[in-house]
């Protein structure tokens, strides 16, 4: 699975945009699997909560998922998205933390982080995380704009 993860990480840095989108496919393929079987069908649970707006719920069962799955990527991710969708931003940073210390590669952490930063008008560091995401993805036009968009607010 290691040797799988960095040939994807590297794939996400192909021109070609096909070998991309399988490859950040695959990524997130793997770090929903990465607690295994029983963690991936509550994550999957906890998603369609989120989709189906119920968010409160899904706060709950994300809350439970990392205190049975402390050292779940992919579960603090989760719970991070849902706080933010809450409009808690401080909440939410700090899960996206705790996601980015289990695996550093999780361009969507980054990605969340910032919008976390941006949202409470931290544009400096929003900046800073939406380029960390950058790093990993270097073709996402997504985070392209989210870095103007914040360099919109500081002039």
């Amino acid at each position: 699975m290691i040797d799988d993860t960095e040939k994807y990480l590297r794939d996400l840095s192909s021109f070609d945009p096909a070998i991309r989108n399988r490859a950040t496919h695959e990524l997130w393929g793997l770090w929903y699997k990465q607690a295994g079987e029983m963690a991936e069908v509550r994550l999957r649970e906890g998603v369609h909560l989120i989709e189906s707006r119920l968010l409160d719920k899904a706060e709950k069962l994300f809350l439970n998922l990392i205190a049975d799955y402390p050292d779940f990527p992919e579960g603090h991710n989760k719970l991070a998205t849902v706080l933010f969708l809450n409009g808690k931003f401080l909440d939410s940073i700090k899960e996206c933390q705790s996601s980015l210390t289990l695996n550093p590669n999780h361009f969507g952490a980054w990605n969340g982080l910032g919008l976390c930063l941006y949202n409470i008008g931290r544009y400096d560091e929003a900046i800073a995380s939406f380029q960390k995401a950058l790093q990993i993805q270097p073709h996402s036009q997504n985070n392209l704009q989210l870095i103007a968009r914040c360099r919109g607010k500081l002039n």
